[in-house]
């Protein structure tokens, strides 16, 4: 298991993305929704990126929090979508209820 590193990019268009990298464990999910707390006050983002092609892995039961925090941010106007799932994240996020956000 690896720790959690999360890295924020803004593109020219404005974009905001948020590369998840290691293993994202429920304990982390606090970390993760203020990190995109920050990142949405800061910026006001019309959409926003979480890049999980880095992500080793996704603890179980772990997709309902990271949903919380797409719901959140989805009400604060911004469009947020999860990018590069591998098919394990995928599964995952897709049984939480999470098909909107993926692409």
């Amino acid at each position: 298991m690896t720790s959690l590193s999360i890295t924020p990019a803004v593109r020219a268009t404005g974009t905001v993305v948020v590369v998840l990298r290691g293993s994202l464990r429920r304990v982390d999910t606090t970390v993760f929704a203020e990190a995109v707390g920050r990142l949405l006050r800061a910026h006001r983002p019309s959409r926003m990126e979480v890049d999980v092609s880095r992500l080793l892995e996704l603890e179980p039961g772990t997709a309902e929090a990271v949903l919380a925090v797409l719901r959140t941010a989805s009400r604060e106007g911004t469009a947020i979508v999860v990018t590069h799932a591998s098919s394990g994240v995928r599964q995952q996020l897709w049984a939480a209820g999470g098909e909107r956000y993926l692409v």
